[in-house]
């Protein structure tokens, strides 16, 4: 099962990269003011990677998914439904207090969730480069990947 497990991150990181590369020049460059709130909306994103507490990136695929409509994102945070009013202006990102349910986890759906709902709370910036998009912190330090699904 571990080499399963090994080889489907394997897959997914090369799944990424190609995406990454293959994103083209959508007009949305990687200059903060050029960002389109919009580019958010639209289909669902399913969290491919994500920071560690340690500082490392982390492929995640327990199913952790967000959908924006242009005020709130919703989607499901492992093993369970969460929602969050934002607001984005240019590249700049702020979320409202989450909310969600309260189901008991299995791992490591219940850390991945925990450490994804934590990081979301810290984001302040995002970027989508074609089908992709990334999540940074106050300092600009990408803590979560994702993919359009």
């Amino acid at each position: 099962m571990t080499r399963r497990r090994s080889a489907i991150a394997v897959s997914l990181v090369a799944f990424a990269l190609v995406f990454a590369a293959c994103g083209g020049d959508d007009g949305s460059g990687s200059d903060g003011d050029t960002q389109d709130p919009a580019a958010l909306e639209g289909e669902s994103w399913i969290l491919t990677q994500m920071l560690t507490a340690g500082g490392q990136t982390e492929i995640v695929d327990v199913g952790v998914s967000a959908s924006f409509d242009g005020t709130t994102v919703s989607g499901n945070s492992g093993c369970n439904s969460y929602n969050a009013s934002y607001e984005a202006t240019g590249a700049q990102i702020s979320f409202g207090p989450i909310a969600g349910t309260k189901m008991a986890c299995a791992e490591p759906e219940g850390s991945t969730e925990a450490r994804y709902l934590q990081l979301l709370e810290g984001v302040a910036s995002y970027e989508v480069s074609g089908r992709s998009m990334s999540m940074n912190d106050s300092d600009g330090t990408p803590v979560l990947q994702f993919m359009q699904g």
